[in-house]
């Protein structure tokens, strides 16, 4: 049988005050991704799907474990009196692989998966709201894990973590875009004759406290509590009045690189507000260059190749970034409407050491130019590096060669002023 809540917090507290009871361990369990089933299907259905996932677990529990249903699609168990870590695994393993199993619902069948963190008493904390903060944590934690690990044991670390990341959550709501962030552009060079064609727009955030804050810190948080929405729509029209300003200035036709998240895209109206912004701003489409990452193109749950017809329709150039990395499907490239690939600079660091990437970097190349799509080397740093790109015919480049990433100001003394000085 499946107790609810009111019973588990005082069975928790029961526990706690028993002195015959030594040890235990407190298991927060989630179902991935149930709104989807609600929103799509209602909620009867998802009751539906949630009972039949409660009488797995109670048909599967050992003799000294209980089961709690404490809320929406939140479960609870512990674990009394438990020999060792390697029987607290054996439940998780259970537990994990019998949610697996299709849940028949006529006529639907759902896939479900299960986020699990794992707080031990009196290890972790002898008090009931730490065990449950504890544990709350370490279920959050298996939930944005990005290595699929689906379970996680409560550790200091895990505290520490957290605090840092609802700290810089605080600090991103209360941002202000205009004060605290600002664009550094990288310049990106055409290899044949070394002239600059166009730079990538990379976003910092300069807190007045804090000092910098790495994107990789800032930039899932944004994901996940949406400010990616507004913050995008910032870097997009940032990158585009630049662009403008300096092609109007200097009478040239530079392209600069955007970066686009998951979400962005898979917002239904991202290519008629591109389109928009194009006209209000009357930038030429041929200045703007979406670069989505290889995973997105191959992982997004909307159709890619509606999204980079549109954007093509518009004129705007489309680049695959960090490609190269991960994916053995090359199928998809000829689906969708590209102009150019960003060979990962993962395999550009080992270019000159290993003939193995030598060799599929020299694929990448080839492939690309059979196929009318342009090549841009990412990461470039040394001059044997470059060497071998200009001798493989990679069109451009993009490193620490030419430029690390730099304020407007900087990158138009350093790169523009110098490009046109020395075309004259």
């Amino acid at each position: 049988m499946i107790i609810n809540r009111r019973y588990f917090l005082n069975n928790l507290d029961e526990l706690i005050n028993d002195t015959s009871c030594d040890k235990f361990a407190l298991f927060y369990m989630d179902m991935d991704r149930f709104k989807a089933i609600n929103d799509t299907h209602g909620h009867e259905i998802g009751d539906q799907v949630l009972y039949s996932l409660s009488k797995r677990f109670t048909n599967h529990c050992k003799e000294n474990c209980t089961v709690y249903r404490i809320g929406g699609d939140e479960f609870a168990v512990i674990v009394k009196n438990y020999q060792d870590s390697s029987y607290l695994y054996d439940i998780i393993d259970s537990l994990l692989k019998i949610s697996e199993f299709p849940i028949k619902i006529p006529p639907y069948v759902f896939n479900v998966s299960l986020s699990i963190g794992i707080s031990k008493y009196p290890k972790d904390a002898k008090d009931k709201g730490t065990l449950l903060k504890y544990a709350d944590i370490a279920m959050y934690e298996a939930k944005i894990s990005h290595n699929n690990q689906k379970y996680f044991f409560f550790d200091s670390d895990l505290s520490e973590k957290i605090q840092k990341k609802h700290s810089l959550e605080v600090m991103l709501k209360n941002s202000n875009f205009d004060k605290e962030f600002k664009l550094y552009y990288q310049p990106q060079y055409r290899t044949s004759d070394n002239k600059l064609v166009g730079m990538e727009a990379l976003l910092r955030w300069i807190h007045p406290e804090e000092g910098f804050i790495s994107p990789a810190d800032f930039i899932p948080i944004a994901e996940e509590t949406g400010i990616i929405f507004s913050l995008g729509e910032w870097v997009i029209n940032q990158a585009m009045c630049q662009v403008k300003a300096w092609n109007q200035k200097y009478n040239m036709d530079l392209q600069v690189g955007i970066n686009i998240s998951p979400l962005q895209i898979e917002n239904s109206d991202f290519v008629n507000r591109i389109r928009q912004k194009i006209h209000d701003e009357d930038i030429k489409p041929e200045w703007i260059d979406i670069e989505i990452t290889e995973g997105v193109a191959m992982s997004s749950q909307v159709s890619m190749e509606e999204i980079f017809s549109g954007l093509a329709n518009i004129g705007i150039s489309i680049s695959i970034d960090d490609f190269g990395t991960g994916y053995s499907s090359l199928s998809y490239i000829k689906r969708f409407d590209i102009d150019r690939l960003k060979i990962a600079k993962e395999l550009i660091d080992n270019i000159a050491e290993d003939k193995n990437t030598l060799l599929i970097v020299k694929a990448i190349i080839m492939m690309a130019r059979g196929m009318g799509l342009k090549t841009i080397a990412e990461g470039v740093e040394e001059p044997n590096q470059l060497e071998i790109l200009k001798v493989l015919e990679c069109d451009e480049i993009q490193g620490y060669i030419f430029g690390r990433p730099v304020p407007p100001e900087i990158f138009e003394l350093e790169h523009i002023d110098k490009t046109t000085l020395s075309s004259k």
